[in-house]
């Protein structure tokens, strides 16, 4: 794909409003980064945002830092104008980033703590900034930089193109969150930085499954929205909670379609079993309208936290998602449900290890099979994905996940 073909593929999968957003926020953006260059910024002031809302890695230090750290000055920084007043009805210090104040904070912060890129805050009033990128997941996926296919493997080029277009991609973090020294190889070389970067102290979203039910629910009450805490209430009514937590496909097809999943059937054998089904997919993920409601199936909100749900879980299903790793420190049962392996290796995404290796498990190609595995799963064998895999789960857990008690967040 060369440029000209790439311009075309951003126009045909771009609404016009956001091109002309992003040829608005380059002509006046660069003026902006020289300046901020020039303005002088406090070490107290820390300024945290993630593009998909108040959640991951980033909230959970920001609520650290609001509790426990009174030397910094914690600001959530948003591009959501309804997230930001639903934060504040919180205590929250947050503010829009296009705002005065929002401007304001962002040229004066020193340091910029985020799980995604710069632009998750705002990458033209970083100039002189100390970036630090908590990222929001282990995994086996190749990533940014050292991506071969997709639409990634064209953007992480570098050219004056690029560059131009989306500056954030390349300026490197200044200190990178890693869960190893497996991890922080791998990380190093997808971002292309000096693994001496890489701080290898776990990440704090999963410091909620060390607590106790109690503890956690605790945490519910006190921070998280009413929906959740309903939610954990509702998931105690069942025999058995199954979470459904897909990764992203850039081909934006259906996803509903492309899986095959029968909602009717699967519906009708969740309710013979007194079991809960709770589908989070990602953020971006497209898929078609659900009219129907279920009694035994939940389509969690994009903008839920799933982490403090996570632990009253019974089961996950995923596949080539992050969360796969992450589950694993609870030591409960994983189903792969890969239904478009090779598709998605040749056209989404490649990955940087071995698929069978590193994802121990039992593997459903097709809902039928699917089916098929939940009708004879023992939830009563607790963690075990079958005797085969016995000791491996948590051989991989300690790999990618070898530091679990790294960020005391005294929740």
């Amino acid at each position: 794909m060369n440029n000209l073909h790439f311009i075309k593929w951003v126009f045909s999968n771009r609404n016009y409003t956001d091109i002309i957003y992003r040829l608005i926020s380059l002509f006046l953006g660069y003026p902006l980064l020289l300046l901020s260059y020039l303005i002088p910024r406090s070490k107290r002031k820390w300024v945290l945002g993630y593009k998909v809302g108040f959640t991951d890695n980033v909230k959970y230090l920001y609520r650290y830092l609001y509790k426990y750290e009174k030397t910094v000055i914690p600001i959530w920084i948003s591009s959501n104008k309804s997230e930001i007043l639903l934060l504040r009805e919180k205590g929250i210090n947050a503010y829009y980033r296009w705002s005065l104040y929002g401007l304001y904070h962002c040229l004066t912060s020193y340091y910029y703590i985020f799980s995604s890129h710069l632009s998750d805050i705002n990458y033209w009033t970083s100039g002189g900034c100390f970036a630090v990128n908590l990222w929001h997941g282990v995994g086996i996926k190749k990533i940014e930089f050292a991506t071969t296919v997709g639409i990634d493997s064209k953007i992480y080029v570098k050219n004056i193109f690029n560059r131009i277009l989306f500056p954030y991609l390349f300026r490197k973090p200044d200190l990178f969150l890693s869960t190893s020294v497996f991890m922080s190889m791998h990380f190093s070389k997808c971002f292309q930085i000096d693994i001496r970067k890489c701080l290898n102290l776990g990440y704090p979203r999963c410091e909620l499954f060390f607590l106790n039910a109690n503890l956690i629910k605790k945490y519910v009450e006190e921070y998280e929205p009413q929906g959740v805490n309903r939610l954990i209430k509702d998931i105690q009514e069942f025999s058995h909670t199954i979470i459904y937590m897909p990764t992203f496909r850039d081909d934006q097809s259906d996803f509903m379609l492309a899986s095959g999943i029968n909602l009717d059937l699967l519906n009708d054998f969740l309710e013979k079993r007194d079991e809960l089904f709770l589908f989070k997919l990602h953020p971006a993920t497209v898929v078609s309208n659900v009219s129907s409601i279920f009694s035994n199936i939940r389509f969690l909100d994009k903008d839920v936290d799933v982490y403090p749900i996570l632990p009253f879980t019974d089961l996950l299903i995923t596949d080539y998602s992050s969360i796969f790793y992450d589950y694993l420190l609870l030591d409960k049962g994983i189903v792969l449900f890969p239904f478009d392996y090779e598709k998605y290796i040749c056209q989404c995404r490649d990955l940087a290890f071995d698929f069978d290796d590193y994802t121990p498990g039992v593997r459903a190609y097709s809902f039928d099979s699917l089916m098929e595995i939940l009708s004879d799963w023992n939830y009563g064998a607790g963690t075990r994905h079958h005797t085969e895999y016995e000791d491996k789960p948590r051989r991989i857990a300690h790999h990618l996940h070898a530091v679990r008690r790294g960020t005391d967040l005294r929740l």
